[in-house]
């Protein structure tokens, strides 16, 4: 066939084809990217949805909670983030595990606006060009400075635990929160964990999923510590979520299997534990004597 002939009838050029090709290998990366786990900025300021109610919890009780809401999805299978708040809608501060984050917004701040508490996100993990995953803390009371500390790690769950403080009467309370790993990093996370809250003044309150049941002899060890109580010890069928207190003691406490996550919630009824009032050691005759002779002088 003549040149003239092929270019009459003409070839189809395969550049558009270079280009499908090529698009579709740059979306797949971005793809595979946006999927990969990175480890969230933890030196990135954390910040209240909104003002809490109280400047300071002013009864002589408090209720706390510890709820890991597996991303709000239920054992239907379900997402719903109105079941999670109907589970946790009477207490006054609740540590949260396993919050999903999302491009406007993330599962703590909505569960605060349904609940009218003020809420923060701690995020452990960015994915998808977003903070995605991590702790949350839900509270009716002011919180002080929050501070997150990065846990051990080595594998690909990222973990972090927060440290802030609340007004409880007259005193301050530290509060520290954290999700310990299953897995790879948890001896390591669940020792920084439980160091850093023995070093906390009294009163103190460590919530969370530290994923180690109270069987465990790490765990026993640290309930010998004096001072040291789990507010759920006389409370059967304890799992891995705990509140572990100094300077509290319990005055009601329940774990509530529930539809709206796989892990049930735990629901404490704490009051601060009255201090020894100093008592002014009597005086001995000696000294009363002379206390005698001093006014009789006078």
């Amino acid at each position: 066939m003549s040149q003239s002939n092929m270019q009459g009838k003409g070839v189809k050029p395969r550049r558009p084809l270079y280009w499908v090709g090529g698009l579709f290998v740059v979306v797949a990366a971005i793809a595979w990217y946006g999927s990969w786990r990175q480890p969230a900025n933890f030196t990135q300021p954390l910040k209240l949805s909104t003002p809490p109610q109280f400047s300071s919890h002013q009864r002589d009780t408090i209720r706390i909670g510890v709820f890991n809401i597996h991303g709000c999805k239920g054992r239907d299978g379900k997402r719903d983030v109105g079941r999670i708040a109907r589970c946790i809608h009477d207490l006054d501060i609740v540590s949260l595990h396993e919050v999903r984050g999302s491009y406007g917004s993330n599962q703590a701040y909505e569960l605060g606006d349904i609940l009218g508490m003020s809420a923060v996100f701690a995020p452990t993990e960015w994915r998808w060009g977003r903070n995605d995953f991590g702790n949350g803390l839900l509270t009716n009371v002011e919180l002080s400075q929050m501070h997150q500390i990065p846990l051990a790690m080595s594998g690909r769950a990222y973990r972090n635990a927060l440290l802030t403080s609340f007004r409880l009467e007259d005193k301050t309370v530290q509060l520290l929160i954290a999700h310990v790993d299953l897995a790879e990093d948890r001896d390591q996370q669940l020792s920084a964990v439980t160091n850093l809250f023995l070093s906390l003044k009294t009163p103190a309150l460590l919530l969370g999923d530290l994923n180690v049941k109270a069987t465990d002899p790490r765990m026993r060890d640290l309930m010998e510590t004096p001072g040291i109580r789990s507010a759920l010890a006389a409370t059967p069928g304890r799992g891995r979520d705990w509140v572990i207190m100094k300077g509290f003691r319990t005055v009601s406490a329940a774990i509530t299997d529930n539809e709206a996550s796989d892990h049930a919630i735990v629901q404490t009824e704490l009051q601060l534990l009255n201090e020894p009032k100093s008592v002014a050691p009597s005086p001995s005759r000696g000294q009363a004597r002379q206390a005698g002779a001093t006014r009789e002088n006078h």
